[in-house]
């Protein structure tokens, strides 16, 4: 179709639209301004789908979004006692991303297509802001207000994996897990707790349970300080910080051994142990690639390991101490078990002379400290009741 043709569907579109929206206003039937989202998000599909240029689309489909969007900021209060006009603007934002991706992916403009869901957030943070002062704190509809508050932190995670690859990824939504933990406690709406550490989750599955992890980048002659260290390390630190803002929960969903504090610390743990492995397999590499050797490696490499673990370990015990963490201080006892079962069982057959003797000193007497640890912070009951 010409330009004629296309002022004629835009117009018609509008005065559609702005009818079915007056209509709504005048006779609050508010549930009319959802309902007409579908229809109008089509109208903008079908124009796509006859041939007209992709700044054509993007400019309709934003002429499409638009009255959705002004509708609860020029009603303000007199919609403030029902969700649908909220609700309308966050539902349309759905069709229009996806319509305005494909036209922009059509122009060429890939390369800067994270730009869309964060001016979507932007939008919608005006929003968040609106209803935010309009409505008393005291009375606050939780629910339409995470909905918001969700779909502007939503539509920022979106941006990262569309702008951002490898492990900015994972980063990104690290971050996006604390900054969902921290937005629950200031809007106490159970989805939020969940996408927080559900997300969280995503980001252990990520590093630990994805191998291709390893072949993001090629290995370089930077030891230690590389990017393993600041991803690992930012997606512990968020973790542990989520846990610290979700500690006064009790349960999750109902469960109360998968407390949040609980959850999130543990998946911490397991990041820094695994960096800890990373590094020193990394530091011991010779090829283009990262491999492990946990046993036939090198014997620096095997007392590496042990070592690290035995480290590791005891700054486990003193946290576990320091926090009053029953768990925290099993797991590092187990892990010291582990550690001198390695030592005894494998290092020490590497090892001649006064070097075992020395280990085998060092063995007893890391055997020994086991030993108080256990009597004196794990199976002494805790006076406080903390676990």
């Amino acid at each position: 179709p010409g330009a004629p043709a296309l002022g004629l569907t835009i117009s018609t579109h509008l005065i559609l639209v702005v009818t079915l929206l007056v209509v709504a206003c005048v006779r609050r039937w508010f549930f009319l301004a959802v309902v007409a989202v579908l229809p109008t998000f089509v109208a903008v599909y079908l124009e796509q789908t006859t041939g007209a240029t992709w700044r054509e689309v993007l400019f309709f489909d934003v002429l499409a979004w638009t009255p959705f969007v002004l509708l609860p900021l020029i009603l303000g209060r007199r919609v403030l006692g029902e969700r649908w006009s909220w609700v309308a603007p966050v539902l349309a934002s759905v069709p229009f991303f996806f319509l305005a991706r494909e036209a922009m992916v059509d122009g060429g403009l890939s390369d800067i297509i994270g730009v869309l869901p964060v001016v979507q957030a932007m939008v919608l943070a005006v929003l968040l802001i609106r209803l935010v002062r309009l409505e008393p704190s005291a009375d606050r509809d939780l629910g339409r207000l995470a909905l918001v508050a969700g779909a502007v932190l939503g539509f920022v995670t979106l941006a990262i994996p569309l702008q951002l690859e490898k492990q900015w990824i994972t980063i990104g939504w690290a971050l996006e897990g604390a900054a969902l933990a921290w937005l629950y406690t200031r809007i106490r709406h159970r989805g939020l707790l969940g996408c927080s550490v559900a997300l969280l989750m995503v980001v252990l599955a990520r590093l630990a349970f994805n191998p291709a992890v390893f072949a993001y980048h090629a290995r370089s002659d930077v030891r230690i300080f590389n990017w393993y260290l600041y991803t690992y390390l930012v997606a512990a630190a968020a973790t542990f910080l989520a846990a610290y803002l979700l500690r006064g929960e009790d349960t999750f969903f109902g469960v109360r051994q998968l407390r949040p504090v609980r959850l999130l610390s543990a998946t911490g743990t397991v990041l820094l142990f695994l960096l800890l492995n990373i590094e020193i397999a990394d530091f011991f590499a010779t090829g283009p690639t990262l491999t492990f050797g946990f046993s036939g490696a090198s014997l620096a490499q095997d007392l590496s390991y042990t070592l690290g673990w035995a480290l590791f370990a005891i700054g486990l015990l003193a946290a576990g101490v320091v926090l009053a963490n029953r768990g925290a201080r099993i797991t590092s006892i187990a892990l010291l078990v582990v550690t001198v079962l390695k030592a005894f069982l494998h290092d020490l057959a590497s090892l001649g002379g006064l070097y075992r003797v020395a280990s085998f000193a060092l063995l007893a007497l890391t055997l020994a400290v086991v030993a108080v640890a256990l009597q004196k912070f794990v199976l002494r009951p805790s006076e406080d009741g903390n676990e």
